[in-house]
């Protein structure tokens, strides 16, 4: 589970944007969808996504907010249904994701970023 990270972006908005304006535009681009996981940074915004009634479906979505990206966010594993709450825990908690979310220069640069549990994030 989880693996090299692979980061695209999904929805252009205007730089500093406000965060309801920016989440409005991302749900509707997701499509029938909740918002299962909100988590605000100063630089930027986490949001896990499912599809009501599937519980394996969860998506993982961060807005850069000096830049107005939504980005999609996806590892090299196989999960290709999506994720479940607990996984999305084991990559908060025991992968240090959030060290990586939060500042988005970091994987905004092009750098392949390896997320494993149990250890700290780290290019490839």
């Amino acid at each position: 589970m989880f693996g090299q990270m692979m980061v695209e972006p999904v929805v252009q908005l205007d730089p500093g944007v406000d965060l309801q304006t920016a989440i409005a535009a991302l749900i509707k681009v997701a499509e029938n969808v909740e918002i299962v996981r909100w988590i605000e940074l100063p630089a930027s915004v986490l949001l896990f996504l499912l599809v009501p009634g599937d519980p394996d479906s969860g998506a993982v979505y961060v807005l850069d907010r000096k830049k107005g990206i939504w980005y999609a966010v996806d590892f090299e594993d196989d999960q290709f249904g999506g994720y479940s709450v607990s996984q999305l825990e084991t990559l908060l908690k025991d992968c240090n994701f959030l060290d990586l979310i939060e500042r988005p220069g970091l994987w905004r640069a092009g750098l392949r970023w390896v997320v494993l549990p149990g250890m700290q994030p780290e290019a490839a």
